[in-house]
């Protein structure tokens, strides 16, 4: 497996194109909230038709939380899950409390290819070379 981080915050139309690779070679991704955190509870009314699952746990987007668990809400990765992302954020460190979810991870075929923890400005793209 090689990894590639990002350097910088991508914003404005590179963050836009990224957001495009993302979905396009993802079937999946998910992003997630804290109770002790707050956030613009209206974003998610959009997202809703698209949340396949959500669940809670300790362990997300290579972080261990020590304190309550996160919520991870699983979301279809489609063309209007892309226009949601792309209007949500100008750039992909502006996925943050308190207006947005946080790290937003992508997945194909159950294997995570795509994550970002968002506290600490770390992207990280994890690549099975032979396959892509």
């Amino acid at each position: 497996m090689d990894y590639w981080e990002i350097d910088g915050n991508p914003t404005g139309v590179v963050y836009e194109n990224l957001m495009k690779v993302l979905c396009v070679h993802s079937d999946e991704f998910y992003f997630i909230t804290r109770n002790e955190l707050t956030y613009d509870w209206s974003l998610l009314d959009y997202f809703a038709p698209y949340i396949k699952s959500n669940y809670k746990t300790k362990t997300f987007a290579q972080t261990i939380t020590k304190g309550p668990a996160a919520t991870v809400y699983v979301i279809e990765s489609t063309p209007d899950t892309l226009k949601l992302l792309i209007k949500s954020a100008n750039s992909l460190y502006d996925w943050v409390a308190p207006q947005l979810p946080e790290d937003l991870i992508f997945f194909e075929n159950n294997v995570e290819w795509f994550s970002c923890t968002i506290h600490e400005e770390q992207a990280t793209f994890w690549l099975r070379s032979e396959y892509y």
